[in-house]
């Protein structure tokens, strides 16, 4: 099974998400929709809060071009479109948490009618057995377990960054367990709302410039939790419904505690307060910053047991779940008593950003290195290409002579590898490039390697030493900037060939392929002004190349 048309299903996700949160934002700040502090909020400007209009409208658009709309995807989506403008509303002209529980019943309903997903099996949970409830009990425990993961996610949702980083973790997690079942709709599902959920990120972490707002953290946790039912009732399904709560535990076992104690002292459990996992972190004195990486920790943690546990009894995952949780509590609850025996730990948080923290720099610094690493990667593969293209014929003269006549154009007037014009065009003959080495079929090498061997371990290290430098970078380094996103985005043209046009040798593998050389290629000129020049000739060689082999 290959998982490239999932990394599209990804990037059509982010980019739409990239493109629309802007354009909110700009909206919001213009009419006053904007989520204002006050004593329980953490903020203390106005924030505007309909980022989640991004994340559910680019989830659909992913899921409306590539997933095939089988039952339970258009359940899904009907549902998911009652959930998003409940949520939309309430953002806009605010709703009584009375209609909004309706309104998150009322989709959980058209769901299960449309797309027939119920949760029927909830597995050996004590050692007797499966217990499977007969239908007029699968109705409620559904609509139970999907509202409460609803408010699980919107209750959660009070810090930046949170709600969403605990979702792509839960996503993550379904998306690999989707894999071993191959199931194909789940894994599409969860690849299409990682993307829309990534671009909303760039702009929700902290300090936050855009909230999600209900329309987003309720869409999220009503398609989180269908998702759930949906991997594992389905029939020839591997996954124990005890892995999906594991994964969501660290939310689920936040709000059902807030509620328990919300009418223990004889209030409604919707009435807002400080009470949540993340508010103790704060009243400890932790950062904001510090408190969500814990609680990412967390769910990181219960992740990891769930995938690395799955194939252990039901019981026995249940059993150690409430064992490591109750410890935890335990130990909060000691700390929060306490937290003067625990200064030497509580003090070394601070309210800078990572990129500002010794080791972090130190890292960054020794992190230069690859970037030469990085170049010699380029011109390997820009050499390989050249060896390929010059061992077989091409007809793609036409395209070279002019992206090498456009290129000559601006680099003669500008003299910047910077430029944005001079970046189209090496967007453009990157893919022109890979395009022609996959054209070339097989091609034996030293050692017994192929040609294909060789192109994925280069692109494999491409890849690899882009983030790292990406993720590891000083400030002012290098953006990606709307004319990238444009370019990246322009690339879903590609995606979506119908494959009647398969005999144009075009593959989603050789789009990839394009833009990690576009952007290895952009990370350089943007590091590395002087060693850009050389890898940016390297481009043109292998364009040239293809002119020149056009008329042999």
């Amino acid at each position: 099974m290959s998982f490239v048309p999932f990394f599209y299903i990804f990037l059509a996700a982010l980019f739409t998400s990239l493109i629309m949160v802007p354009l909110l934002h700009r909206w919001a700040m213009q009419t006053g929709q904007l989520d204002q502090p006050d004593a329980r909020k953490v903020h203390v400007h106005g924030v505007p809060r309909i980022g989640g209009i991004a994340v559910f409208m680019a989830f659909l658009f992913a899921c409306l071009i590539f997933a095939e709309m089988t039952p339970s995807v258009r359940g899904l989506l009907a549902g998911g479109l009652i959930i998003f403008f409940v949520g939309l509303i309430d953002d806009l002209h605010g709703l009584s948490p009375k209609r909004k529980f309706f309104g998150q019943i009322g989709g959980a309903l058209v769901t299960m009618i449309v797309g027939q997903i119920y949760l029927a099996n909830l597995g050996d949970l004590f050692g007797f057995g499966e217990i499977i409830l007969p239908f007029w009990l699968a109705v409620p425990a559904t609509v139970f377990a999907v509202v409460g993961v609803c408010n699980a996610l919107n209750l959660i949702d009070g810090l930046d960054g949170l709600a969403g980083g605990v979702a792509v973790i839960a996503l993550s997690t379904f998306f690999v367990f989707a894999g071993v079942d191959k199931n194909l709709s789940v894994m599409t599902l969860c690849a299409a709302l990682l993307g829309a959920i990534f671009g909303f990120l760039k702009y929700n972490f902290y300090p936050a410039r855009i909230f999600m707002g209900d329309a987003g953290s309720l869409s999220l946790g009503f398609a989180v939790a269908f998702i759930a039912i949906d991997l594992t009732q389905h029939p020839a399904s591997q996954i124990d419904p005890i892995s999906p709560l594991l994964v969501l535990g660290v939310p689920i076992v936040d709000t059902l505690w807030v509620f328990a104690r919300r009418m223990y002292h004889g209030g409604s459990p919707f009435a807002a307060d400080r009470t949540h996992v993340h508010h103790k972190f704060l009243q400890l004195g932790f950062e904001h910053r510090f408190t969500v990486l814990i609680i990412y920790g967390l769910c990181f943690f219960w992740a990891a047991f769930s995938l690395v546990f799955y194939h252990y009894p039901t019981y026995l995952q249940l059993l150690s779940f409430f064992l490591v949780s109750l410890v935890f509590y335990l130990a909060l609850r000691y700390l929060l008593r306490h937290p003067e025996r625990f200064s030497w730990i509580l003090s070394r948080d601070d309210s800078t950003g990572i990129r500002t923290t010794v080791t972090y720099k130190r890292i960054a610094e020794k992190l230069r290195l690859l970037e030469t690493l990085l170049g010699l990667t380029i011109l390997s593969y820009l050499g390989l290409a050249i060896t390929a293209i010059l061992s077989r014929g091409n007809s793609q003269g036409g395209y070279a002579a002019l992206l090498l006549l456009l290129g000559t154009i601006f680099f003669v007037l500008f003299r910047r590898v910077d430029h944005p014009g001079l970046l189209a065009i090496l967007y453009l003959s990157s893919l022109l490039i890979c395009f022609l080495v996959e054209r070339t079929g097989h091609l034996s090498f030293w050692g017994g390697w192929e040609q294909d061997q060789g192109v994925n371990l280069l692109f494999g290290l491409m890849a690899l030493l882009i983030f790292l430098r990406a993720t590891f970078r000083h400030d002012g380094d290098f953006f990606f900037s709307s004319l990238d996103i444009l370019l990246l985005g322009s690339s879903l043209v590609l995606m979506i060939i119908p494959e009647e046009f398969s005999s144009l040798y075009w593959s989603q593998g050789t789009t990839l392929k394009g833009i990690l050389l576009f952007l290895g290629v952009k990370v350089l000129i943007s590091l590395q002004p002087k060693f850009s020049l050389v890898v940016v000739a390297g481009v043109g060689g292998g364009v040239l190349t293809a002119l020149l082999r056009s008329f042999w």
